[in-house]
């Protein structure tokens, strides 16, 4: 669940939607703010493209942080739609 809510709305909404339980929701990356998110993953950067160099391509640049997370994170809060493409472009470079 990606959402601007505030941290406890969201989980209030996704424990009574059955995304978590109310145990989990308080486990470290499964409900996290965006900015919170931002800061362990390192943001994004920009990479040359192998194929041409005129292009760029972005990946998130702690990677190592991001697959720690994302086998965790259900409920992302505050996010504002960098998070929400950091999380898209992270998920679809694994």
């Amino acid at each position: 669940m990606v959402t601007g809510d505030n941290l406890d709305t969201a989980k209030a909404i996704a424990i009574e939607a059955g995304i978590v339980s109310a145990l989990e929701a308080d486990q470290q990356y499964v409900c996290m703010e965006g900015k919170e998110f931002r800061e362990l993953c390192g943001g994004m950067r920009k990479l040359e493209d192998h194929n041409d160099a005129n292009l760029l391509k972005e990946s998130i640049a702690n990677m190592r942080n991001f697959k720690a997370i994302e086998k965790k994170l259900k409920v992302l809060a505050r996010s504002t739609p960098e998070d929400k493409y950091m999380l898209v472009t992270g998920l679809k470079d694994l």
